[in-house]
């Protein structure tokens, strides 16, 4: 993508991510659950033998770096929630393969990846839920989580819901998103892509940092643990981003602020 000036008036709602895909609603007939032992045997297959590394060899071949991994190791075999900035169409699976490497992790988004032939078996395989459009289907979709979670699996949910291409600050975002790991308990870690510039392209390239992990509080309930968390997140995702002297690629200008 060339270097371009987004305007924007809204931070929380405006979306630069352009697919022109259609976004259909997610009912209770969606199967949230891998539970059939064949297909759960070819999503295997294809998670760990082909998707991770690919995605992780294309990822380093293309200049991605990460800091802070290690702090994953305490969660080798236990569930976590990851949030993370929502700067590139590739993050997810950036994140996916050379971030957590071969510690399953599931992906909330939007449910216009279910229209692309092929493609949405391929990302239900890789662990990909779609936003529940329904009541039944937010519960089948709250049971998905609990279960993902209770076999040890990651949850990797983007709290800014839009991406913004290789935006270099961290947008405003709401609680809604911290219900899950507030009502199951479950840690939460950020990871905030940061961007450099490259000695080989204009273009610039990614920095993955892993951030400290963030617990629940025993002693609030679900909506004061939901605050907490998003608030505690939200205050160290802003301070990685602003420690590093990151590159501008593209510009993002406040339209209201015109004159």
């Amino acid at each position: 993508m060339k270097q371009k000036t987004f305007y924007y008036k809204d931070e929380v709602n405006d979306d630069f991510a352009k697919t022109h895909l259609k976004r259909p609603n997610i009912d209770e007939n969606y199967k949230f659950i891998r539970s059939n032992k064949v297909n759960n045997f070819f999503s295997a297959l294809l998670y760990y033998i082909i998707c991770v590394p690919i995605l992780a060899t294309v990822s380093k071949i293309d200049g991605v770096k990460v800091k802070g991994r290690y702090k994953l190791k305490a969660f080798r075999n236990k569930p976590i929630f990851i949030y993370a900035n929502h700067t590139s169409y590739l993050d997810s699976f950036v994140i996916q393969s050379l971030v957590c490497g071969y510690k399953r992790t599931n992906i909330i988004g939007y449910s216009d990846a279910t229209t692309i032939p092929i493609a949405k078996h391929i990302a239900r395989a890789a662990g990909y839920l779609p936003i529940p459009s329904t009541p039944k289907a937010t519960a089948k979709f709250l049971d998905a989580i609990r279960y993902y979670t209770e076999h040890n699996q990651n949850i990797l949910i983007y709290p800014e819901a839009h991406i913004w291409p290789t935006y270099t600050k961290i947008r405003p975002f709401l609680k809604t998103s911290f219900h899950y790991p507030a009502k199951l308990h479950v840690p939460v870690i950020p990871i905030v892509t940061v961007y450099r510039k490259s000695k080989l392209s204009k273009h610039p390239k990614m920095t993955l940092v892993v951030g400290d992990p963030i617990y629940p509080i025993d002693d609030l309930n679900n909506n004061e643990n939901k605050q907490y968390l998003r608030d505690s997140c939200y205050e160290q995702m802003c301070k990685i981003s602003s420690f590093y002297n990151q590159y501008e690629y593209h510009k993002f200008v406040n339209s209201s602020n015109i004159q």
